[in-house]
């Protein structure tokens, strides 16, 4: 056969993805993602440092300070 039928045929049967094979992509990827994120921060737990409270104040559980007292 020569090459230019090849090239008809292809362009003929061409596979374009349809909706629900984007959604199952869609949910595979993100679904590795949030997967990927919990083992990552299951296993770099020892790893990760303490940030002070002086840095992050709302992140202090033993501060109780009032939002209108800082006016």
């Amino acid at each position: 056969m020569p090459k230019e039928k090849y090239e008809q045929e292809d362009e003929k049967y061409s596979w374009k993805p349809d909706f629900k094979w984007l959604f199952k992509t869609f949910v595979f990827v993100y679904v590795f993602v949030i997967i990927l994120f919990f083992l990552l921060n299951f296993l770099l737990n020892p790893y990760m440092r303490q940030r002070p409270a002086e840095i992050t104040p709302w992140l202090d559980n033993n501060k109780t300070e009032n939002v209108s007292e800082r006016k």
